[in-house]
């Protein structure tokens, strides 16, 4: 067995998790991408909340477990930046920059800034999402 082989095991776990979690946050998706007014029920806030969590969750997994097994893969180590940068360089996601934003998206959702209404994050959130989850296309496809 090769030092790599259970890299290489947890990598096809992550998979199918990856795909769950897309699975998700395309539910949340098209639930809140109907909102169109800040005069929401409980309910839709109940599913904003849904969808936050499943695009932070989705995201911090994509990053710190599907990016961090192919650059181990690969025979690399380093920051976070350093593995978007090289996701960038094996075509993975189209911008380590987007990413970073993403992240500071979901900084700014954990800390509920004052003005930054539900559906401010609604809309944020449905225009990271699909570069998410085409990134999440690529993986599986294993066009890297």
């Amino acid at each position: 067995m090769s030092l790599l082989e259970p890299i290489r095991k947890r990598f096809e776990e992550d998979l199918v998790t990856l795909g769950l979690l897309e699975d998700y946050l395309r539910e949340s998706c098209e639930i809140c991408s109907k909102f169109i007014s800040d005069d929401l029920s409980r309910q839709d806030l109940r599913e904003i909340g849904a969808l936050t969590d499943r695009f932070q969750r989705a995201q911090d997994f994509f990053v710190s477990h599907t990016l961090r097994s192919i650059d181990l893969l690969s025979g690399d180590q380093g920051t976070t930046l350093d593995v978007l940068q090289r996701a960038e360089q094996r075509g993975v996601i189209d911008s380590a920059d987007v990413y970073l934003e993403m992240r500071a998206l979901r900084n700014k959702i954990a800390h509920e800034y004052a003005g930054y209404s539900p559906m401010d994050i609604v809309n944020d959130i449905l225009k990271y999402a699909p570069i998410l989850m085409d990134s999440f296309k690529r993986v599986k496809r294993g066009k890297y």
